[in-house]
Parts: C-alpha cells; structure tokens; sequence
C-alpha cells in the first residue's frame, strides 16, 4: 500500500476553522477578490451590451446570475476540507477516486444552489417564472463545464503548490535549536536563541549568552557550521546572532557599530558588510 500522504498532504490550500496566517489572510482575499472581480466583468458587460443594444438593463436580475462566481467562494473552501480528508484513505487510486468524485459532487451542488437562487429571483421579478427543473437543465448545459473545469484546477492547484513546498521544506537543512559547549570535562547544552554573539579571544572563543559568559577552546570558523543561518560573522573575531541586533551606526568609513538589544557595542568591518546586505544593510 503506498503513503496517501505522498499523493496528498495535510497542509490546507486555503485556511480553515478561523486560523488565518498573514499569508493566509493574503491568498484568501486574493481569492475572493478574483471572483467578485470576474463577477464585476460580466456585469459591466451586460450593461455595455445593453447600452449597445439600446435596450433596458434590469441591474437586479443582471447581478443575480454573477452570483455564479462569488458562490465558488465557499464551495471551493467546502472542496479544500473535503480534499484534505481524503488522506485517510488507504492508497492512491482511492484518494484520486475520493478527490474525482469531491469535485463532481461539488460542481452539481453549486450549480444546485445557483439554479434555486435564480428560481427564487424569477418568481420575484417575472409574472410567469421559469420551472427550477428548467433553469437546472439550462444551467447544466450551459455552465457545467466551466464549474468542472474550475474546481479541477484549484485542486490540482493545491496538490501542486503543497508538493513544491514540502520538496523546499526536505531540500533545506533543519536549523539547530542547541548547540553543545565543550568546557574541559564539561558540556553544557544551550539554546541558540540566548547567544547574542561570540568573540574570538586567540585560541579561545567567548561566548556571550543572556547569563553568563562561556569560554571554550574552539574557532569561529567552526562554531559557525554549528549555528543557525541567522548568525553571521560581523568581523575577523565576531560572530553575532542577527535576531538580537538593535541598530546599526555607521562609522563613515565602512564600518558600523552593531548595538546588540542588551545595548553591547561590536564592531562590523567593511570586509564582512555582505554578511547583513539584503538583512539590515
């Protein structure tokens, strides 16, 4: 039996049970903004129709068959949920069966709601309204391939963008959350995040952390592949973790003195100003 995850992963394409990520909040009113958009098209190009036409523009009944777009809204999130769900299945000929027949039983439903929306909106406006069977039939023939067509490619595109980012996510290196400091017959676990940054003293390096100093036989050379990439070296005897830096002040020649969020001064030369271009600089 083959992993369904590696068909179809647990991350969700849009967000869900009203945890918003900033990114997520980003991608969903993109989302919604590009169907309200579609819908906004299709109405100005009826009325510019019916300018064209010299005939009269019923804005009403106009806008209730745009209602076609937005309603891919909550459908899709519907599909989303119902697409993540389907990893419990137990091979990939199952998940795509399970995917296959989400999206066809959520294109009829959409059409579904469409049909009874504009049902209600004829009887409302005509005083001979159309039978719902009729305008589920017309809807059917008229719109189903493009709700199929749709509600394929957003879940293709789901599946596409989740697999791209979980191949960037085994492609980089996990960063180290301790680093272990050898002190004579001692070693001492500590957090990365406490460094604030390391001098070269020699053969010695000091190691300059929220409590306390440690002095250990090593290079900052080789310190460096043992710490996060938000650590970079400042100076010829300076490593300094990047997350604790305040300010930088420029010395007019280059150089700039970094003040740490403990209000320490280190020096950052010239010859390692690229270690914060792109960052601070």
């Amino acid at each position: 039996m083959s992993n369904p995850d590696s068909f179809y992963p647990t991350t969700r394409f849009l967000p869900s049970g009203g945890v918003f990520s900033e990114g997520h909040k980003k991608y969903f009113i993109g989302f919604c903004a590009f169907w309200l958009f579609i819908a906004f098209l299709e109405f100005g190009q009826d009325y510019i129709s019916s300018v064209l036409q010299d005939s009269a523009f019923r804005a009403g009944e106009s806008l209730s068959y745009k209602l076609f777009w937005p309603l891919f809204i909550p459908f899709f999130m519907l599909l989303d949920y119902g697409i993540s769900k389907a990893e419990v299945l137990k091979s990939r000929i199952f998940v795509a069966t399970g995917i296959i027949f989400q999206i066809v039983l959520v294109t009829i439903a959409h059409l579904l709601v469409f049909s009874v929306f504009l049902f209600g909106v004829s009887i409302l406006i005509h005083d001979n309204p159309m039978t719902l069977l009729y305008i589920l039939f017309e809807k059917l023939s008229t719109r189903l391939y493009i709700a199929l067509s749709v509600y394929t490619a957003l879940s293709a595109l789901t599946i596409f963008v989740k697999r791209r980012r979980d191949k960037e996510q085994k492609a980089s290196p996990v960063q180290p959350q301790t680093i272990t400091i050898k002190n004579g017959r001692t070693n001492l676990v500590v957090d990365v995040n406490d460094i604030k940054w390391i001098r070269s003293d020699g053969a010695y390096l000091d190691i300059f952390t929220d409590s306390q100093k440690h002095v250990v036989l090593d290079s900052l050379k080789n310190i460096i592949q043992s710490l996060p990439d938000h650590f970079k070296r400042i100076h010829k005897s300076t490593i300094v973790n990047t997350h604790r830096i305040e300010e930088l002040q420029s010395r007019g020649n280059g150089d700039y003195d970094v003040i740490l969020d403990d209000e320490n001064q280190v020096r950052l030369s010239r010859n390692y100003a690229d270690a914060l271009r792109g960052n601070l600089l």
